[in-house]
């Protein structure tokens, strides 16, 4: 098989180098990695290659926002399957790439607007034959898996209930960053500009974003944390899957270290993650451009090993027969040393990754525009994520 990775960020360098990986993804012929940035894409391809003994490794600068070219390069590369880990923008261009070329498609999600626009092309990937595997990371994605497991143990569904927690055990104050990057940066402020979606009796109901305090035992190391409302597309997909099981109410929260999050709620109540430019000294500035790319900087030449824990529950509550039954699905993410990639990195890569070998081999079959939690078996699926490290526990609970 022969997948494309375009974009190779925080994401989709993991996704890359899970592709790669001689003992994790044996049936992957050839690899493409596509990328605006130059050095990047290079320095991919190169970790890439040190993973495989047999794999064709290929890179290429491109941007993801051009329809045209991105078909041109995936048609030459002879794709059986693209991944599309690049910015949340790229996401029209490079899946309507994808259908122009005949070619099946795979992303990490966006917002609920976006994934709208996505099933509208259902019949169009129908007619092409051809499938799209949307908000594939690991959450959205992963975690709708874990979700739709959850919801086998019931006949009728009334809640589903996501919580995300996460740990860092680096010193960033001693290796001198001001501000760590857990994950996209776009996406962290973008969680703080965006309202929250809750589905609520039947329809989606917006809250503040990082509303909602509430405090959850995880599984050690990550403990006990303070987890919040942030903007997750899978409350939307997961409630439009089960809705004819009865679902009436499903939401998502993310636990964030109190001292990180009261910096990024700093720069936010500044203004400083505002898209549109302000003027200063007769020179238009973006502040979301200028932030980042400081941050950036303050990166450069600084060596951190990875040294984080995910753990995400996935809850669904409902009834078989007269018996009231609460199913849980518990997983826990550690960072790779393998790969040297963070938890939060693999999380969201190896999900994408699997998937999109999934497609190529034809153990997704149907074609058109679906969810994670509407096409994936969810017990091979969490078996293949175990190879990577990863650990799953089912409980079930039955009350009179």
């Amino acid at each position: 098989m022969r997948i494309a990775v375009i974009g190779c960020g925080i994401m989709g360098r993991a996704a890359v180098l899970d592709l790669a990986d001689d003992e994790i993804s044996p049936d992957v012929e050839a690899i493409l990695v596509g990328d605006l940035d130059e050095r990047k894409v290079k320095r991919v391809s190169s970790e890439a290659r040190k993973l495989t003994g047999s794999k064709d490794v290929h890179f290429g600068v491109l941007d993801a926002r051009d329809r045209e070219r991105v078909s041109q390069v995936l048609e030459s590369f002879d794709a059986d399957v693209v991944l599309n880990a690049a910015l949340y923008d790229t996401i029209p261009s490079v899946m309507r790439a994808a259908l122009d070329s005949g070619i099946s498609y795979v992303d990490l999600g966006d917002d609920v607007e976006t994934l709208r626009w996505q099933r509208s092309l259902e019949g169009a990937f129908m007619d092409r034959g051809i499938a799209a595997l949307v908000e594939m990371g690991g959450s959205p994605g992963l975690i709708n898996v874990m979700a739709s497991l959850a919801v086998r143990e019931l006949e009728r569904v009334e809640r589903i209930t996501l919580r995300e927690g996460w740990i860092d055990l680096n010193d960033y104050d001693s290796l001198g960053i001001p501000l760590p990057v857990p994950y996209s940066l776009e996406t962290i402020f973008d969680e703080l500009e965006q309202p929250a979606e809750v589905w609520d009796d039947g329809r989606i109901r917006l809250v503040e974003p990082f509303s909602g305090l509430e405090e959850v035992n995880f599984p050690d190391p990550v403990g006990r944390q303070e987890v919040y409302y942030v903007e997750h597309p899978e409350v939307y997909s997961l409630a439009m899957t089960f809705k004819d099981r009865g679902v009436r109410f499903v939401d998502y929260k993310l636990s964030f270290p109190r001292d990180l999050l009261l910096k990024y709620k700093l720069l936010h109540d500044l203004g400083l993650t505002k898209t549109e430019s302000v003027e200063l000294d007769g020179v238009e500035i973006v502040p979301r451009r200028l932030v980042a790319e400081l941050v950036r900087r303050s990166l450069e030449g600084v060596e951190v090993r990875p040294n984080d824990y995910d753990v995400m529950i996935a809850k669904a509550s409902g009834w078989r027969g007269d018996l009231g039954v609460e199913a849980v699905v518990v997983a826990k993410i550690r960072w790779s040393e393998r790969w040297n990639a963070s938890a939060q990195a693999l999380l969201v890569g190896s999900p994408a990754s699997l998937a999109a070998q999934w497609l190529a081999l034809g153990l997704i079959q149907e074609p058109g525009v679906h969810y994670p939690e509407e096409v994936v078996e969810p017990i091979p699926f969490l078996r293949e994520m175990e190879t990577r490290g990863m650990e799953f526990r089912l409980r079930v609970t039955l009350s009179a």
